[in-house]
């Protein structure tokens, strides 16, 4: 039989934060598309994502990688409706996605669980 985990306190809190930030960037994408508006609630969105990957901090590289591909997006969004130019959003989405992945440590994990991966 499975063992059922137990989430701490925090990885809880990491969980809600995910879904208050996927419905803010659901409803800031769908509410007023294009408007500053919907630039800044994507923005909020963002930030409350990249809370929930600090708090989450899941084992899974592919988990992480989608929370902070999502984060990433909400702040390009925010970037693209403020500026209307794409080289400041790619700039800022590379910058935004390097700096998550450095200051969660994703590469490190990567390096410790390389060890388990499928070798040919």
């Amino acid at each position: 039989m499975k063992r059922i985990q137990q989430l701490t306190f925090l990885q809880t809190f990491g969980y809600l934060a995910l879904a208050l930030g996927v419905v803010i960037e659901i409803y800031a994408a769908l509410s007023n598309p294009g408007t500053r508006l919907s630039g800044d609630e994507m923005f909020g969105g963002a930030v409350v994502l990249t809370l929930a990957v600090a708090f989450i901090h899941s084992r899974r590289l592919p988990t992480n990688l989608v929370l902070i591909g999502l984060s990433t997006l909400g702040f390009a969004y925010f970037t693209f409706i403020h500026t209307h130019a794409w080289l400041w959003t790619i700039l800022l989405a590379i910058a935004v996605a390097a700096f998550l992945i450095y200051f969660f440590g994703l590469r490190g994990e990567v390096r410790r669980n390389q060890s388990e991966w499928f070798h040919f």
